[in-house]
């Protein structure tokens, strides 16, 4: 992803390992060959100071052809206790595919301090530490609430009639 017109790069607010087990992140390695995922202690003395996004990790786990797997492992980090999407929080996915192997942040409350640096409607990226490229993300809102909300129904459980979306008042509920 290139750099936006008028954006500016900023650094991540984590680089390291070290720096990731410090803010109380968790970090595991994903196998996109075997599906393993294996969590990965980021205050361990041989990974604390070395960058996340230019650490390489392969993978040990035994096929079921007697096969070391081998595949390179990505990078995910994210929260010990995840935000809920859809919940109160503009949550952003943070990832940069152009680094190999891939990472991701998960679950970044993008207007909440250290995150809230870059402004988003201003073009603004962060910048991804092992290639110096503009980090891609996925924002994901406030959920939108609808009628059933208003009403004080469950919306995830029923379904509103065109003549209670007109008169506000709840007639009935369908269930399915």
């Amino acid at each position: 992803m290139a750099k936006a017109k008028g954006g500016k790069l900023h650094p991540l607010p984590f680089t390291t390992f070290g720096e990731i087990a410090a803010l109380g992140l968790k970090a595991t390695v994903d196998c996109s060959r075997c599906y393993e995922h294996r969590p990965i202690d980021a205050a361990a003395e041989h990974l604390r100071d070395r960058c996340f996004a230019t650490t390489r990790f392969r993978c040990t786990r035994i096929r079921y052809t007697g096969n070391v797997c081998g595949c390179l492992g990505s990078v995910e980090i994210e929260p010990a206790v995840l935000l809920p999407v859809g919940g109160e929080d503009t949550l952003a996915f943070l990832y940069c595919s152009t680094c190999l192997p891939s990472w991701e942040i998960n679950h970044v409350p993008i207007d909440r301090p250290p995150w809230s640096v870059v402004n988003r409607e201003g073009n603004d990226r962060f910048k991804c530490p092992g290639c110096g490229k503009a980090v891609a993300w996925r924002i994901h809102g406030p959920a939108w609430r609808g009628v059933a909300a208003k009403l004080g129904l469950n919306a995830g459980r029923c379904r509103i009639s065109a003549v209670e979306r007109k008169t506000g008042r709840a007639c009935s509920v369908y269930r399915f």
